[in-house]
């Protein structure tokens, strides 16, 4: 059993690797470029390929080559979870985010069919339903979609084209539904979720650029990595679209558990910044299907708190 991973050197797509590794698996990893990036030390025991997922030839090569039956598509071009919309200065990145993110996922698709492919996992996102949301009750996967920006967009045509293959050609594509993400792997994280045990673990006043009541759900990555392992080995799931969920928790509320971890913590909030409403994501269905429960964010940032003061030789925090 081979397992392949695309944007296995990203902030997901790493910990989904680590995650496979001491599992036992077999994994090989397709990156642009083969530096070992995130994964440090991993690489070293998995199949490393330089390939490039817009170059059907490419991907289908791979396919075969290592007899791929089972696919974790973690290939995200911004952090941000954003692309360029948001970044006048990137307009020039908007054509590849395009291509790698929608082209590149319509051929890997098709290469994973005409491979034999038995399990794919593809990471939609919450902005599929789009942003900002206006009813009370929770969002669940069938909440009507309302992208409104181009990356919300791509990923409803991604989704759609994978129901278009499980139900015409009988693939087992499974799409999750990601929201904001923290954990070990980057520094600010999209939205700066992760400077609570990065920079504030070293001591750095964190400045959030959002009101103190901005909403956010947050998921930890390992979390996600355990769904993304789980699904891979599962039989037949009953639906085809997961949410991941998470906590939905404020800025505020993230600067309170940073200050349980460490006392005094410097948070500070931009009340004049963009402030939108954030929705919660009923994840009910995955709980029960897939069973991965969320660690609690204290015990997630206070893991990451540790792990960066380790990495810059400081002593531990002790637990509260």
């Amino acid at each position: 059993m081979t397992i392949l991973v695309t944007g296995g050197k990203g902030f997901i797509g790493a910990r989904v690797i680590k995650n496979l590794v001491e599992r036992g698996e077999e994994v090989v990893c397709m990156e642009p470029k083969l530096t070992p990036g995130r994964l440090g030390e991993l690489a070293g025991k998995i199949t490393m390929v330089e390939g490039d997922i817009v170059n059907f030839a490419n991907i289908s090569d791979v396919m075969s080559k290592y007899k791929v039956d089972r696919v974790a598509h973690m290939v995200f071009f911004s952090a941000e979870e954003r692309g360029v919309s948001e970044r006048p200065e990137k307009a020039g990145d908007l054509y590849k985010q395009m291509m790698i993110m929608n082209t590149g996922t319509f051929h890997i698709f098709e290469a994973a069919r005409l491979a034999g492919v038995k399990k794919f996992v593809y990471p939609s996102s919450i902005q599929y339903h789009g942003i900002p949301w206006d009813g009370p009750e929770p969002v669940n996967e069938d909440s009507p979609a309302r992208p409104n920006r181009g990356y919300g967009i791509g990923k409803f045509l991604c989704e759609h084209l994978a129901h278009e293959y499980n139900r015409l050609l009988k693939t087992d594509i499974v799409t999750i539904r990601i929201p904001g993400v923290y954990g070990p792997g980057v520094r600010i994280g999209a939205r700066g979720v992760n400077l609570i045990g990065t920079a504030g673990a070293l001591g750095n006043e964190i400045p959030f650029p959002y009101p103190a009541k901005q909403y956010i759900v947050l998921a930890h990555v390992d979390d996600i990595a355990e769904m993304v392992a789980r699904i891979l080995f599962a039989p037949k799931l009953p639906h085809e679209v997961y949410h991941v969920g998470g906590h939905y928790v404020s800025y505020g509320e993230m600067a309170e558990i940073g200050r349980k971890i460490i006392p005094d913590m410097k948070v500070t909030f931009d009340d004049s910044g963009p402030f939108g409403h954030m929705y919660k994501i009923d994840c009910s269905r995955m709980i029960k299907e897939i069973g991965v429960q969320h660690r609690s964010l204290y015990d997630g940032y206070f893991e990451l708190v540790n792990l960066t003061r380790k990495e810059n030789n400081l002593p531990p925090i002790e637990k509260k």
